[in-house]
């Protein structure tokens, strides 16, 4: 705390709030399940507290003996007050209807302890080590952010109350052009069997190297601007923004990038890259290419863009989950892969968008023939939790080596298949990959569920 200033604190409040525990076992359900012991300055009050939860826990009645009792068990109750101050709590309460207002009292103080000690802890770094003001700033947002998320309090919902809402989406998925719901990704097969992607929901697109799942999330991400729904956020952990935005161009233009390399380009080509760069100009895509950068980054970075954009955002994809950074006490990179997963699959709900992250696959996947599968993900367990959907993109002639399938221009055919879908259908998908371009678009053989 600041030194010579005293912290937020209400000892009245406090009292008159274990008063309501103590003498009224109802209250103590609505008590227990808005504060906890750390909520407490005081730390015989602390103690009471915890005591009162474990009689409640042990399906004893919460009075003055059982709680007593409880901080005697465990050798607490000189350390409480002793039993003439617990007894005392319960002598001047004003009234027990009030004790919800005493609660909020508390919480609010307890929320604002909370906010100067990350404030001093922000300024014993400053003072104290070589900190670096961008990542300072970020770790700063995000406690301040989770404070904020933990100390709201959702009640149940009776289900009786959302059938209108209910009824109401359903109405909308009849009318839905083409059966989309969600966010088009501009691939019609995919959208069928998807309805589009959804709000809170975290997609995965994994595939071994050089299949094409950093442009198929480019294609993804520019379909899902041009809706005028709320800007795209890619987080580029591999490849620069510029290098990002080269093939935005040409796969807009359908212009070969090779070509331009080489020299060889037809001058009245350059005429359609500068027509798709002026119709990229005006599309509200946001490239980020900070490398191994945290989760706790991407979502300050995400919550300070959508307040600046008018639209907010519509979707966040991040290229990709294994380059992420993870936290200092991790050591092992499996954990870190599990925290980080869980904390973009936290950004989707928190900011109600779709997350699209981009997956390695392990070496296993390398070693057998045929499509990946879900133990192929790398640090399979914790993402193929998280994920809401899982797609794998797979190049069956990388499995024999041949190159029949590819044709003039690096056309490839791509199977998607869908692994893992929580509110659809499972199954393939077959793709053209225009690796040119880096362009993706539906072949004219038939899909196919299982």
């Amino acid at each position: 705390m600041t030194e010579g200033k005293k912290p937020p604190w209400s000892p009245e409040a406090e009292k008159a709030v274990l008063a309501g525990v103590l003498l009224n076992s109802m209250i103590s359900i609505e008590v227990f399940s808005l504060l906890t012991e750390s909520d407490f300055l005081d730390h015989r009050h602390q103690r009471i507290f915890l005591a009162a939860k474990t009689v409640d826990f042990s399906g004893e009645p919460i009075d003055l003996v059982t709680v007593t009792n409880e901080l005697n068990r465990i050798g607490e109750m000189e350390a409480s007050g002793g039993l003439e101050y617990i007894a005392g709590i319960t002598d001047d309460i004003p009234f027990l209807s009030n004790v919800l207002s005493y609660v909020k009292i508390v919480k609010d103080a307890s929320l604002l302890r909370q906010f100067i000690a990350i404030a001093n802890q922000g300024m014993d770094k400053v003072y104290s080590t070589n900190v670096n003001a961008t990542e300072l700033l970020d770790d700063i947002s995000q406690k301040m952010f989770d404070i904020g998320t933990t100390s709201s309090q959702k009640d149940f919902f009776k289900v009786g109350e959302l059938t209108a809402e209910a009824i109401n989406e359903f109405h909308i998925m009849r009318e839905a052009k083409d059966g989309v719901t969600g966010l088009s990704t501009g691939l019609d097969p995919l959208d069928r069997m998807t309805t589009g992607f959804h709000a809170g929901e975290m997609n995965v697109i994994a595939a071994r190297p050089g299949v094409g799942k950093t442009s198929l999330a480019m294609n993804i991400a520019r379909n899902i601007a041009a809706q005028g729904k709320g800007s795209v956020v890619f987080f580029s952990l591999e490849m620069t923004a510029l290098d990002l935005t080269k093939r935005l161009i040409t796969s807009m233009a359908g212009v070969g990038i090779q070509a331009i390399i080489d020299g060889t380009l037809a001058a009245h080509f350059y005429d359609d890259l500068n027509k798709a760069a002026a119709e990229l100009k005006d599309l509200p895509i946001h490239i980020d290419e900070t490398p191994s950068i945290s989760s706790a980054e991407i979502r300050a970075k995400t919550r300070r863009l959508a307040q600046r954009e008018k639209g907010g955002i519509a979707a966040v994809f991040v290229d990709y989950l294994q380059l992420m950074q993870g936290d200092d006490g991790m050591e092992s990179h499996q954990l870190k892969v599990a925290k980080n997963s869980a904390d973009l699959k936290g950004l989707a709900k928190d900011m109600k968008v779709p997350v699209i992250v981009l997956s390695q696959l392990s070496r296993g996947a390398a070693k057998r023939e045929g499509p990946p599968r879900l133990s192929d993900l790398r640090d399979s367990g914790a993402i193929e939790q998280d994920a809401d959907m899982v797609m794998f993109l797979h190049d069956e002639n990388a499995d024999t080596g041949s190159d029949d399938d590819r044709s003039q221009g690096g056309l490839r055919r791509i199977l998607l298949r869908i692994a893992k879908q929580r509110k659809g259908q499972r199954g393939d998908i077959n793709l053209i990959f225009n690796a040119a371009t880096t362009t993706f678009f539906p072949d004219d053989m038939q899909d196919s569920g299982f």
